[in-house]
């Protein structure tokens, strides 16, 4: 019998998964998760819209991209990647055009779901710090709050501002506006 051994990462690249489902590298783990639901898809486009109005030019909101935390390989697709159009653009990126590396992130988010709780408060809030994105932005409908992790050192962050509706969170710089949990969480 002849053994094949293939690392995760081509693994992930070559895995035959059936439409509508998307998949991860997440603590050394292959995931496999369904394509979000509508009110999900809702909640990303009304931060996409806030960042249309309110954001730093240069910087570009994509969905579904993949990126690479290096210190592990892992590989997350955050629900909403900011990135600057010079790294989007691919300017001085030689690995293939679907992978960036997390550490060029200005802001990561993620919709919690029921199959994404560990994830993404605790799996990829550890990936992004690791990688120092200066902002981790977590929606979560089920507990009913926003979490905006920022300040990473060392692979962790040290602030965490929650807000429920009624109350809001501070990008910082390069962004420079609230976002309200009332609008996210409707």
């Amino acid at each position: 019998m002849v053994e094949t051994v293939m690392d995760l990462p081509t693994l992930a690249e070559n895995l035959a998964i059936p439409d509508g489902y998307r998949t991860e590298i997440i603590e050394g783990s292959l995931v496999v998760s369904p394509t979000p639901s509508y009110r999900h898809a809702r909640i990303i486009r009304s931060i996409e819209r806030l960042l249309d109005r309110n954001g730093p030019e240069g910087l570009e909101s994509l969905q579904w991209v993949t990126v690479e935390i290096p210190q592990d390989e892992d590989r997350f697709v955050p629900d909403l990647s900011v990135l600057p159009t010079a790294v989007v653009d691919g300017d001085a990126w030689d690995g293939p055009d679907w992978l960036r590396s997390a550490d060029d992130l200005e802001l990561a988010v993620e919709v919690v779901s029921r199959s994404s709780v560990r994830y993404d408060w605790e799996a990829k809030t550890a990936g992004y710090a690791r990688a120092a994105v200066p902002y981790y932005l977590v929606v979560d409908p089920l507990k009913c709050e926003i979490a905006l992790f920022s300040d990473p050192v060392e692979g962790v962050y040290r602030t965490v501002e929650r807000a429920v509706p009624g109350a809001a969170v501070r990008l910082g710089e390069p962004f420079g506006f609230e976002v309200e949990a009332a609008a996210l969480l409707q």
